[in-house]
């Protein structure tokens, strides 16, 4: 079976942010908890000229010429999104009508195209789906491309508020990836029902969240993720991935790991679940007993519940700040937080933000080095599959430049935010800023032939 996964990685950001802290003064609360307490301190927001399709192709445009890739080299492409633009059209419809301004008309004609949803799971769901293809033989051509592109947005003034965000993750898949090898085998998923949880229904674009009880679809996550990773440490026992002795589990020998990343306190509760489910069983618990005493019983209560429990939670906050806990966070996940915090939620993109964001930030030799990415999507769906960081990864490193154009960004006044989130401002009003870059330019007013349809324009 060849090697399989990712050759290269492009993440596009839109070009304005709000200032977390600014919008905690404007709401008349204490900026400590959006910066702090949520783990979020900028998030962006797409100007009225910006919408997922554009960003789509944005980042694949960008994507191409970096590593001087053809039309013809590609033979799928598929657009993930928790946030399409039509409920029939696929999205990557749109992106191949952009691409084909700048490499002409039909160069995309032979190209296999999908769009896929599962909420903010979509984009982990097609790269293992890819990658099996690829490894299957059935890719007649040298790539395909994983576009993963999504904007979060929830009501002014809600508490969701601060964990907006927005960006467009483009995934060049092939065989012998110079970046990141996909490990066959070594996936687990979780899926169950979950009707409480974050959702859309209707065409809104604007989410509901814990329909059916506070903290549910917080707990939902955490569930989730556990079931995944008791599934995913079934699979690497099987395939031999990694060999614990009797005072190590799974996941003291994971060496990186990358979340869906709703906002930082969240990863890291995800996280402190996994260990507390991996570390019960081994000679330290003991020691940690003895610190934060025994975890709250379970008894009579289902997973949903146990996780949305005061007892619980007043447990894993204790069990998150100790030292030996908290240097495990920074070791294994610090790395993957840093583009994340000053970004924001990008629903299906969030896990590949945090993975760029390990490459750039990441200040050890990752050569070699195992990866888990662990997607989630509302509904409910957990998936984590372990990567293996190729060894001449460096060459694609050095490309990398997200933290670099974060710097470059215009922060608006919680007014202009207002303004844009509210659609008061037009297509029109809207300065473009980095270049080159799609741009929408027209959309086509409901009642008339042209309802719906959108016109985008490239911008050098």
């Amino acid at each position: 079976m060849p090697k399989v996964g990712i050759d290269a990685i492009y993440i596009h950001t839109p070009e304005l942010y709000v200032d977390t802290t600014e919008l905690a003064l404007a709401r008349g609360e204490d900026p400590k908890h959006f910066t702090d307490g949520i783990g979020i301190t900028k998030f962006a927001i797409p100007p009225a000229n910006e919408d997922q399709a554009s960003m789509a192709a944005t980042a694949a445009y960008r994507l191409m010429r970096m590593h001087n890739i053809k039309p013809e080299d590609i033979f799928r492409i598929d657009t993930p999104t928790e946030s399409g633009l039509d409920a029939s059209r696929a999205l990557v419809s749109d992106v191949i009508g952009m691409l084909e301004q700048i490499y002409g008309k039909g160069s995309f004609s032979h190209i296999l195209g999908y769009e896929q949803k599962f909420a903010c799971v979509s984009g982990m769901e097609r790269l293992l789906d890819t990658s099996a293809w690829f490894a299957a033989g059935w890719n007649s051509r040298k790539y395909a491309l994983v576009l993963v592109t999504d904007i979060a947005k929830y009501e002014l003034k809600s508490k969701e508020e601060p964990t907006q965000g927005a960006a467009a993750a483009a995934l060049l898949i092939g065989e012998n990836p110079r970046l990141l090898e996909v490990i066959p085998g070594a996936v687990g998923s979780g899926l169950r029902h979950e009707k409480g949880d974050f959702k859309k229904p209707g065409g809104r674009t604007i989410a509901l969240v814990d329909t059916i009880g506070k903290g549910r679809s917080y707990a939902a996550y955490l569930s989730e993720m556990k079931q995944a990773w008791i599934n995913f440490s079934l699979a690497s026992a099987k395939i031999g991935l990694v060999n614990p002795s009797k005072n190590e589990s799974l996941v003291d020998l994971i060496d990186r790991a990358g979340f869906h990343n709703p906002h930082k306190k969240m990863v890291l509760a995800a996280f402190a679940s996994l260990l507390i489910h991996e570390w019960r069983n081994l000679p330290k618990w003991s020691s940690i007993t003895e610190k934060i005493g025994p975890e709250p019983s379970r008894a009579g209560i289902d997973d949903v519940s146990f996780y949305m429990s005061k007892e619980y939670n007043d447990y894993r906050r204790k069990f998150m700040v100790l030292p030996e806990v908290t240097e495990y966070f920074e070791q294994r996940l610090g790395s993957s937080l840093v583009a994340p915090e000053i970004i924001g939620n990008c629903y299906a993109a969030s896990v590949f933000v945090g993975l760029d964001s390990i490459f750039e930030n990441d200040k050890d030799d990752l050569s070699s080095k195992i990866i888990a990415l662990c997607g989630y999507g509302s509904g409910s769906h957990a998936l984590i599959q372990a990567t293996r960081v190729s060894e001449n990864y460096k060459e694609i490193k050095a490309k990398l430049d997200l933290m670099k154009r974060l710097v470059h960004r215009r922060k608006i006044s919680v007014e202009e935010y207002e303004a844009l989130h509210s659609g008061k401002v037009t297509i029109d009003d809207q300065p473009v800023l980095s270049k080159p870059r799609f741009v929408l330019s027209k959309i086509g007013q409901h009642g008339t032939a042209e309802e719906g349809n959108r016109e985008y324009i490239f911008v050098e």
